[in-house]
């Protein structure tokens, strides 16, 4: 019974090692699980679609080569991702002034990207900032100077009567050319409508109220003269078909006929003869 006993003893101590070496085993697996997701994360970067990613590391060194999209190993080093797929951003409430004096303010939409192949060097130029903080600073600065030149050369009322398309294709110009030396394309601008005050709106009332007159001053005009000529027109066609007719019956009393009517003439009606002396004979016919 004591040796049982003992035998026992000794079975749970071998027990207790290997439980003891399994669990060591088990964490061990675990650190290393855990330092490889670590890794993952640390060591590899993710290029969304759409993106380009530039790599710099810590003391300020950047590789010249952007990422394109995937998965991408870095080591230690951080990346930083700019937009080469079209971004639409919205610009609210520029403030901006007219030829004429008026101060206004629009919302401005426009399309832009960013050129792959000046990645690297907007980093130089930018630093570690995001795309969305370019967009909110630099690039918002840029279009209100811009957009401020342009409104400067033109009256509130004349952007607002007719020369609107004008103004955003010469903003659209401008913006993109004082942009593109940093890498940045932009395709396209959308202009919105000024703020106006009461009088200026009272002055497009009046312009579009003279519009409206006018466009129905020449309707107008453009019946009666679609009238005339429809009365014109049937006088003419008139006296064309009456032309014609007096042409056929020209054309149909031929030498043949004048005979042929004279001798009707004189059977019913007999000779006809003047003498010299005035006197009129007329001889019957037979």
């Amino acid at each position: 019974m004591k040796r049982m006993k003992e035998k026992n003893k000794e079975n749970s101590k071998i027990n207790g090692v290997k439980n003891s070496k399994g669990f060591k085993r088990f964490t061990i697996f675990l650190v290393v699980l855990l330092v490889g997701i670590v890794a993952v994360f640390k060591f590899f970067e993710k290029i969304d679609n759409g993106y380009v990613g530039v790599r710099y590391s810590m003391n300020g060194g950047i590789k010249d080569e952007a990422l394109t999209q995937g998965v991408k190993f870095v080591g230690i080093d951080k990346v930083i991702q700019y937009p080469i797929r079209l971004q639409t951003i919205q610009a609210d409430k520029v403030s901006v002034s007219t030829s004429d004096g008026k101060k206004t303010t629009i919302n401005i939409k426009y399309d832009y990207k960013v050129d792959s192949t000046k990645a690297a060097k907007m980093y130089k130029e930018f630093g570690n900032i995001t795309s969305e903080d370019i967009e909110n600073g630099w690039l918002k600065s840029k279009l209100q100077k811009v957009s401020r030149e342009v409104y400067a050369k033109y009256s509130l009322l004349d952007i607002l009567s007719g020369e609107s398309s004008k103004v955003e294709a010469e903003v659209l110009t401008n913006f993109a050319e004082s942009v593109q030396g940093k890498g940045f394309e932009v395709e396209d601008v959308t202009l919105g409508v000024p703020d106006v005050d009461a009088e200026t709106q009272k002055s497009i009332d009046a312009i579009i109220r003279a519009g409206q007159e006018n466009e129905k001053a020449k309707l107008d005009a453009e019946t009666a003269k679609t009238q005339a000529d429809s009365e014109a027109y049937k006088i003419t066609k008139a006296a064309e078909a009456e032309a014609v007719a007096n042409q056929k019956i020209s054309e149909s009393v031929t030498d043949e006929l004048i005979r042929y009517e004279e001798a009707q003439a004189r059977k019913e009606h007999g000779w006809v003869t003047v003498n010299g002396g005035g006197t009129v004979v007329t001889q019957q016919g037979e």
